[in-house]
């Protein structure tokens, strides 16, 4: 066979493929694109973030001698220097927050308007759900205190726990972790919790009602579980810090029981086929499923039982589609990634972007971004979308409604806000 006869029956079978991956699924992505603006060649891709609808950008770049704050390509704030740290939008996406350095000093601005200046700002700077209050931690001399809304809130401590300070889904309670000499305690609402050896950092979660609290404490030489200031069980290791279910009922996590890993379910204990590192309710709250590392693999447990057992999987998450009958993970086997939904695996790629794997409203489509051969783009269903030069690296992807989602890329220079629809065959 000569070499032209060979490509043109190379190209004639993966024509065939694609046909039958499209039949398969039954539907066609029709993509268009907005552009966001030019990328600028010294951005700093430190700083960059999105809004939570998925439709807008922000981040910091160099100007001359001076740095600029930009959100899309629209110039928000002009500074001698810029911190270099992830900038922050309200959840109703009308607000972007961020550390400056002002001469010795940092502040944290809000909307392009610096606030109080201090010795340094904390790595937690949290908008209220309501996108109404903003706080932070910040340093004064050898102390740090709390900052709400600009004035300061309580006495002066030693340390502020890392991941706080932390609103309630409602917004009416904060809680934040302070060290007081060699302890640590939870403050929330005016009211001291009991003091620890240790909070164990980023545990500090609010129940989806609002009405529960909880987080990982060190007594002793043991670890355990606070929940509403009652004491769980001891244990050696917290593995998994505390998740509540959707309903607010149920609290889980894991830990180490000696040498065994141990899944804590409402204070019940279960044995976890692995140290389980991610944990994750179904919608209903009758399902739980979970990652766990086991040697060198790593495992997908749902319900208790195992449904495969893989070399990676992608920032060990594991999603529930909405209608509580779907479990879909991202898993690496060797050098290629691919989507296990239902037990199946997927088309394998090169890479598949964390944060992106997601069910449509109806549960029907499952979406996420993909990269091979140097370019990115959309998947549904095993459907790829036109291809694009990058996308963000924490870049996600949302349903606006069951026939149709978005995300950022990047396209000849450009960010993009890319609308794909799911259109039937």
């Amino acid at each position: 066979m000569t070499g032209s006869r060979k490509l043109w029956f190379v190209c004639v079978i993966l024509i065939l493929a694609l046909m039958k991956i499209s039949d398969a699924s039954g539907i066609r992505l029709v993509t268009k694109q907005k552009s966001l603006g030019a990328i600028p060649r010294q951005m700093f891709s430190e700083t960059l973030t999105m809004s939570p609808d998925c439709r807008h950008i922000a981040f910091a770049a160099a100007r001359g001698q001076s740095s600029i704050v930009l959100i899309d390509s629209r110039e928000i704030r002009r500074y001698s220097n810029i911190g270099m740290a992830a900038f922050v939008f309200s959840p109703d996406g009308k607000h972007l927050a961020h550390p400056v350095p002002m001469g010795p000093s940092w502040a944290v601005a809000l909307d392009g308007k610096s606030g109080k200046l201090y010795n340094g700002i904390g790595t937690t700077v949290a908008f209220s759900p309501d996108s109404q209050s903003l706080a932070y931690p910040a340093r004064k001399g050898d102390k740090w205190v709390i900052v709400l809304n600009n004035e300061e809130k309580g006495e002066e401590h030693d340390a502020i726990l890392k991941g706080t300070p932390v609103f309630s889904p409602d917004g009416k309670r904060m809680a934040y972790g302070i060290r007081r000499g060699m302890n640590w305690l939870l403050l929330e609402g005016g009211t001291e919790g009991k003091a620890y050896k240790a909070i164990l950092e980023d545990s500090v979660v609010f129940s989806p009602d609002s009405s529960h609290i909880a987080y990982g404490a060190q007594l002793g030489r043991n670890w355990l579980v606070v929940r509403d200031g009652q004491e769980g069980s001891p244990y050696a290791k917290i593995t998994k810090s505390p998740v509540f279910s959707p309903d607010s009922k149920c609290l889980a996590y894991a830990v180490k029981k000696g040498r065994a890993n141990v899944l804590v379910v409402d204070g019940q204990e279960q044995g976890a086929l692995g140290e389980v590192e991610f944990i994750a309710f179904s919608p209903d709250c009758k399902r739980l499923a979970y990652t766990a590392k086991k040697g060198l693999k790593q495992l997908l447990v749902v319900d208790g039982k195992q449904q495969g057992e893989f070399d990676s999987i992608k920032d060990n998450v594991a999603a529930f589609s909405p209608d509580s009958k779907r479990v879909a993970c991202a898993q690496r086997e060797g050098m290629k990634w691919s989507v296990m939904v239902d037990g199946k695996e997927g088309v394998q790629y090169d890479r598949i972007l964390q944060n992106t794997l997601t069910f449509s409203p109806d549960s029907k489509h499952l979406a996420y971004i993909a990269q091979s051969e140097w370019k990115y783009f959309v998947v549904v269903d095993g459907v790829e979308s036109d291809r694009f030069d990058n996308t963000l690296l924490n870049g996600r992807l949302i349903f606006d409604n069951s026939k149709h989602l978005h995300g950022i890329m990047e396209s000849r220079g450009q960010y993009v806000v890319v609308d794909v629809d799911i259109m039937s065959q």
